[in-house]
């Protein structure tokens, strides 16, 4: 097992949300036998109706849950719209929206949200906010060319009532430039907050690169290896010990993750055995409905792209 030693049992300062949640509930609707299970990393949310025009096609139609990665939020007009908020009206859902960072202008003033949702045909009965270890990686690009944000990343833990109980559904955002052993510790200060028991749903951006990716020359040896060793990118579980920390808590992911399954195309000239799978789902307590889980490209009819990851989708028994 490739790890980078790293003690995760460390004690660690009490962290706190950075930014005040956002949730809106709206009557439950559609209850089944069946829970579909939908994440994405939304790249933004800029192109949200097209997101959403997917969301209303086969198979991903009818979702229960919708987990949302990286979706903004402006302040203003100017800096942009509402996503979150925006998809769940759309789609007649009940939504959380956690900030992770906001970004300023230069008179330090915050302009817009970046953060992750959670929309479901269930209201919420809780929201808490998790943040979580920050790793610390040299910037690739200069000053100049990065916004400037603060803020912490933040996960969520939410609680709904399906099929006649409780349901816990989380998701996370892990770093995507650090060592493995630093996105385990992400996930170790996530489960903190996690319930220890009972059926469960997690999913998340999870950035299993197997790689760091902080400097230049790690970008060129993870390069290398694309080339060379190009089946760890799609089966990362041996590289990344932040699936022990859910297998730990009880989280598997056999049966609603299609294995060997690619879920992110920074650019389409990479052939696709050498892209990595960084979206998983998680469950606990629960039984995925066989050949349901899949792995949806994000186009438009026009066959246009509205976001570099793919949706992850499975159905779940209740």
């Amino acid at each position: 097992m490739h790890r980078n030693a790293l003690d995760l049992t460390a004690a660690a300062a009490k962290l706190t949300p950075p930014f005040p949640q956002i949730v809106v509930n709206r009557d439950a609707r559609r209850p089944e036998s069946r829970l579909r299970v939908v994440l994405l990393n939304a790249a933004g949310g800029r192109r949200f109706r097209e997101i959403v025009a997917c969301l209303k096609r086969p198979p991903l139609r009818d979702a229960d849950v919708i987990l949302l990665c990286e979706v903004n939020a402006g302040t203003k007009p100017s800096a942009g719209r509402d996503v979150a908020a925006e998809m769940a009206a759309m789609l007649e859902m009940s939504c959380a929206y956690i900030p992770e960072f906001g970004v300023t202008n230069p008179s330090g003033e915050i302009v817009l949200y970046m953060g992750n949702a959670i929309l479901s045909t269930a209201p919420f009965d809780d929201v808490v906010a998790v943040p979580m270890h920050n790793p610390r990686t040299p910037r690739i690009f200069s000053p100049e060319r990065r916004q400037s944000r603060v803020g912490t990343p933040t996960g969520i833990v939410a609680r709904i009532n399906v099929g006649g109980g409780e349901l816990t559904v989380g998701l996370a955002h892990l770093h995507s430039r650090c060592i493995p052993a630093e996105r385990a510790r992400q996930m170790a200060t996530y489960v903190e907050s996690f319930p220890a028991a009972g059926r469960a749903v997690f999913g998340g951006d999870l950035n299993t690169t197997t790689t760091e990716l902080s400097s230049g020359s790690n970008m060129l040896a993870t390069a290398r290896q694309m080339i060379t060793n190009p089946g760890r990118f799609r089966a990362p579980q041996a590289y990344e010990p932040l699936f022990e920390v859910l297998r730990d808590c009880g989280l598997e992911i056999d049966g609603v993750n299609v294995p060997n399954r690619p879920t992110f195309t920074f650019s389409g000239l990479i052939p696709r055995s050498m892209r990595p799978k960084l979206d998983w789902l998680a469950v606990r307590d629960l039984h995925p409905v066989a050949g349901t889980a899949a792995v949806v490209p994000p186009r438009t009819p026009l066959m246009r792209r509205v976001s570099d990851h793919d949706f992850v989708t499975v159905d779940l028994e209740l």
